[in-house]
Order: structure tokens, then sequence, then C-alpha cells
């Protein structure tokens, strides 16, 4: 049976996710400081789903 997990960036070009991933990694680092942690972990599993799909794309 073939992998049917979704993909939600599989249109998105690498570059886009790259840049993407450094800026919402930034975010993420600056509510860890600030907070609330509710928006630092919403970040964190945004910048999972880049990482998922350039990992996918072995381009990590």
């Amino acid at each position: 049976m073939p992998d049917t997990a979704p993909r939600p960036h599989q249109h998105d070009s690498t570059e886009v996710l790259k840049v993407a991933l450094v800026n919402v990694s930034a975010d993420a680092r600056w509510y860890s400081q600030t907070g609330p942690k509710k928006h630092e972990d919403a970040l964190h599993q945004i910048a999972d789903g880049f990482l998922d799909e350039l990992q996918f794309r072995g381009e990590l």
C-alpha cells in the first residue's frame, strides 16, 4: 500500500520552505523568551511541518 500521509507543503518550493523555516524558527525563539508558551509551541509545530517536507525531499 502506498504512503498516503498528507504533505500540506508538497507544492511549495524548497526555497520558500527554507525561508519560512528560518522565519518561524526566529519567531519561536522570540516567544520562548517573551511568552506566551502556547505561541512558541504552535510555531514549533509549524516548523516541524516544514522540516518534514524538506526531509522528505532530501534537502536536509
